[in-house]
Parts: C-alpha cells; structure tokens; sequence
C-alpha cells in the first residue's frame, strides 16, 4: 500500500478545488445555500407545495413605466425557489413553466378567459393534494412613491395568515425594511384552495427602484430565498 503525505498548502488546494468543480457540476451547491438561524430542513422534506406564479401567456399582470412584466418576474422567482424546495427533498408543482395562461385555448372573452385560469391553478393544487399552496404576484399602484413586498391570506384561515405572517416576517429580513403587514385578501386562489394558502405580492413595479431589482435574476434569488426560509421557519412552528 503507498502512503501519499500532504503539506498544508497542498490540502488548502485540493479542498478548494473540490469546492470549484462541486459548484461547476452543480453537486456543491448545497454548501453555499444559507440557511439563517439554523432553520432544519426536516419539517419540510417530503412535502408536496404547489408554487403558482401569477399571470402569463396574453394577460401580463402589471407592467413597469420600463417595461418589466410581471408575469415573467413571477415565473423567474418561482422557478428559483423551485428550485430550493427541490433540494430540501420537497415535491413541487409549477401551475405553469413556461409564457402561457391555463385557460382553454378556444377561449377569447377575456373574462371568462381569466376566471378558466384562475379555477385550473386551483383545481391543479387540489389534484396534488398538496400541503400549501403559494400565489406569486408582483404589486402595482398609481402613485410610485409605494414599495415592500406583502403577504396576504383569506380571512378566516388560521393556518393561512400563519403562513403569511410566517413569510411576510422572512421577506422583512431578507430583503430590507418594510413596514407592511400580512393582510386577509379575498382572491379567488386563496378563498378556493382548501390547505393553507398564501400570495406574495414580491415588490412594486410601480416603483422604478423596486421594478429594476426584480428585474435582476440576483434579486430575484433574493426573493426565492426569502420565501424558502419563511416556509422553513413555517413548519418549524
């Protein structure tokens, strides 16, 4: 058997670039997603989450005065947080994965069109059986002056303006300061879903400082991050 000796120097160098080729292959990644105070994973893994990112196809959702549209801010965050969830060994399901709505093709009264789409984004979440449900959104209002992400929940479930309460807590921590609150809300995603259920209004794109952040893909990993830590921090309560 031959025995290999090592300087210091030498062992620094090997444990680095194992470090480099884990993060180039995407096998060590898991050494670089932080998790703040220590939140375990356990409560969460094996979990089925149903993950809805807000809008798409030919309805927009809101568009800043530079032209970023919600739709694709909402599927960007929800597709990093996809992600996250899938490493903590939870089953996810996107109500949609790519530019489309969920409405029946054939369908051109745009109300109508809307209220197909809102009612498969439901009936998807409870054909999964799923263990909560989370609405991507992004905020919009008339005057630029407003900005911070929110939480909301259909009043009268406790378990939903807990997990508001629990993510509008994380959002707060992670990407700065904000003085709003989770708040009841009456969407038709919420009020219809039968397991916990909340939506996340991630920032304002009427406010051009926040429309640019969640235009930046590292923002938006922000955001998913966020989230992630709040639903951690939600089934370990």
């Amino acid at each position: 058997m031959r025995i290999w000796f090592f300087s210091g120097r030498q062992v620094l160098w090997w444990i680095f670039t194992c470090l480099a080729v884990g993060i180039f292959l995407g096998t060590g990644g898991d050494y670089f997603l932080p998790v703040s105070g220590n939140l375990s994973r356990e409560g969460i893994s094996g979990r089925t989450i149903i993950i809805d990112p807000g809008h798409g196809g030919i309805d927009p959702g809101a568009v800043s005065a530079s032209g970023v549209l919600e739709k694709d801010v909402t599927l960007a965050i929800s597709k990093e947080l996809e992600h996250l969830l899938q490493r903590a060994a939870v089953y996810v399901v996107l109500t949609r994965q790519g530019d489309y709505d969920l409405a029946d093709s054939s369908e051109t009264n745009l109300l109508q069109r809307k209220r197909q789409d809102l009612d498969k984004r439901v009936q998807i979440a409870e054909d999964a059986q799923a263990d909560l449900y989370i609405s991507i959104h992004a905020n919009y209002f008339p005057s630029p002056r407003w900005s911070g992400a929110q939480t909301f929940y259909y009043e009268g479930s406790g378990e939903g303006e807990h997990l508001a309460r629990t993510l509008q807590t994380e959002l707060v921590r992670h990407l700065g300061p904000n003085n709003r609150l989770a708040r009841p809300g009456d969407f038709r995603v919420l009020r219809n879903t039968t397991m916990p259920a909340a939506m996340v209004e991630v920032g304002f794109l009427s406010n051009p400082r926040e429309a640019a952040l969640l235009a930046e893909a590292e923002y938006q990993r922000q955001v998913a991050q966020a989230i992630f830590q709040g639903l951690l921090r939600y089934y370990r309560n």
